[in-house]
């Protein structure tokens, strides 16, 4: 009970009054704190049995009624019958406990395909040329295992993992942009050769970097000119590299040696343009970009998946298919599964899905710390039409109880609001 809040009789309760429920467990609505909108909601509440509830003045649009004269002789009130408005509340607050129930066992399992992907990608890298044959089986077996089970379910695919520094970060970098290339190279419905080599062109993208000096590499101030050229080395040299190794395709080649490249002529190493670039290599420049943007090496220079979807619209126009990038969106959603969001109502929420039709209107994990965290309230906002999403926050503007509520992680993987300047997207890996 806070201090702006004050107990009235339930009989007080009227509509436009702004209440708060002690005990989620114990009413069938969604929120323990709510503005009661119309007299079934008042019919409701009068209903459950409960003697008290807390009012806040400051959101209310009404005063409460007056106290209701109480006669201790008086007989209680008869039992009232059961209103199937009430039981369907009841079934539909349950089902969204299971809901979430079934979305944490689906998390558990991506979480350990995921770590068990980056396992198989630091594998393949450490031994791909003194045992190249058995390391591309290796890499080809992780594409076709994402291709044919993870991708089905998107959106636990697409969610926040632990934080990862130093090298490692590498292979989760690898394994991101694969994935999110080929969740994109579904949508635009390739075919199964095609996945193929932008799965192997998009793990092995990075592959030169291992010529880079890991002070270039990780460095978190800016590079010298000399030091960007070098680095940008890395593209030549895994082309290289992979060149030396049987059954690599041309397709996938091309994805090594273009991922960079942007269609406005300002990628690097060719700064090639236009219909010089493949659909392969542009689907990779989208998504590694993206991924760069979310991971950055400094982690204060990461940005929250939606600012990186605005940041690509609004300062990276013309360098990215549009076409792709059309989809790339329609994938991720103009709010991705991870962001941190604050709603119409004051409430926080990670979202957990994407409504492909409503792209305004994900589904939600709220933060409500009335609610046990293992039974927090999932929210669908294209069912829930009164709420809106007002803006995304960045972990950093979230007190440790909402962190720890929601865990919204460091570092974002897919596998399973700070202005920046355009400058800055000539940094990327």
């Amino acid at each position: 009970m806070s201090g702006l809040e004050q107990r009235i009789h339930v009989e007080q309760a009227r509509v436009g009054l702004y209440i708060h429920l002690e005990g989620w467990t114990d009413h069938p609505f969604l929120f323990s704190s709510f503005k009661i909108r119309n007299e079934k909601q008042l019919q409701v509440l009068r209903s459950l049995g409960m003697t008290h509830v807390l009012y806040d003045p400051a959101r209310s649009d009404q005063l409460p009624l007056p106290p209701p004269f109480t006669d201790a002789a008086a007989p209680a009130p008869a039992p009232q019958p059961v209103d199937p408005e009430v039981e369907a509340m009841w079934a539909a607050k349950q089902a969204r406990r299971e809901k979430l129930a079934a979305q944490r066992e689906a998390m558990g399992r991506c979480d350990k395909k995921f770590s068990a992907g980056v396992a198989t990608v630091h594998s393949l890298l450490r031994n791909l040329f003194s045992r190249p044959d058995e390391s591309l089986q290796q890499a080809h077996a992780l594409v076709s295992d994402m291709v044919d089970s993870m991708l089905n379910d998107k959106d636990v695919v697409l969610h926040l993992m632990n934080a990862k520094s130093g090298d490692e970060g590498t292979y989760y970098h690898a394994l991101n942009v694969t994935v999110l290339a080929l969740i994109v190279g579904k949508e635009a419905k390739l075919d199964a050769a095609e996945m193929r080599a932008l799965g192997l062109g998009t793990l092995l993208h990075d592959l030169g970097k291992e010529k880079v000096p890991s002070q270039i590499r990780l460095k978190k101030t800016p590079w010298t000119a000399a030091e960007r050229n070098f680095y940008q080395m890395h593209v030549a040299y895994g082309l290289e590299m992979l060149q030396q190794l049987p059954g690599v395709s041309a397709a996938a080649l091309e994805v090594v040696a273009k991922h960079h490249e942007l269609l406005d002529g300002s990628g690097f190493p060719g700064k090639l343009r236009g219909e010089q670039i493949g659909r392969l290599a542009r689907i990779a420049c989208i998504t590694n970009t993206f991924d760069n943007y979310c991971n950055a090496i400094n982690p204060a220079e990461s940005m929250t998946p939606a600012e990186a979807l605005s940041f690509m619209f609004k300062y990276d126009k013309g360098k990215f298919d549009p076409e792709l990038m059309q989809l790339f969106v329609r994938c991720m959603g103009v709010y991705p599964p991870g962001s941190v969001v604050q709603l119409s109502n004051g409430q926080t929420g990670l979202v957990m899905s994407v409504n492909a039709q409503r792209l305004l209107q994900p589904s939600l994990l709220v933060y409500d710390p009335d609610v046990p965290k293992d039974e927090a309230l999932w929210l669908d906002l294209s069912v829930e039409n009164d709420l809106t999403v007002v803006k995304t926050l960045r972990p950093q503007e979230l007190c440790k109880a909402v962190l720890d509520y929601l865990d919204p992680r460091t570092r974002i993987s897919y596998y399973a609001e700070n202005a920046r300047t355009p400058s800055r997207t000539g940094r990327g890996a």
